[in-house]
């Protein structure tokens, strides 16, 4: 079973995706033609940087944050080397 931070992982990546994405771009766009600028900076940029940040930060956290993401802190506890990785030779 999925713990809360998975789930609340996958809740902020699915609305930040959707937020980026038509139709809700669509709907900010009709905003974004009645005010260019916001702070003078184009509306759509702010709009899209926002939601892009948003899930940038999302990664790091999880990343940070998730136990199922951490897979040095498992190997050191258990005291087991980290399994080399077999390449062929080519």
């Amino acid at each position: 079973m999925k713990s809360l931070g998975h789930k609340l992982f996958y809740a902020i990546l699915f609305v930040s995706v959707l937020m980026v994405n038509p139709p809700i771009v669509f709907w900010v766009n009709d905003y974004c033609t009645a005010h260019p600028l916001t702070f003078g900076w184009p509306t759509m940029y702010l709009w899209l940087e926002f939601w892009f940040l948003v899930m940038i930060a999302n990664f790091v956290v999880a990343a940070w944050k998730l136990k199922a993401w951490n897979c040095v802190k498992t190997t050191v506890q258990s005291n087991k080397s980290p399994d080399p990785i077999c390449r062929s030779q080519s």
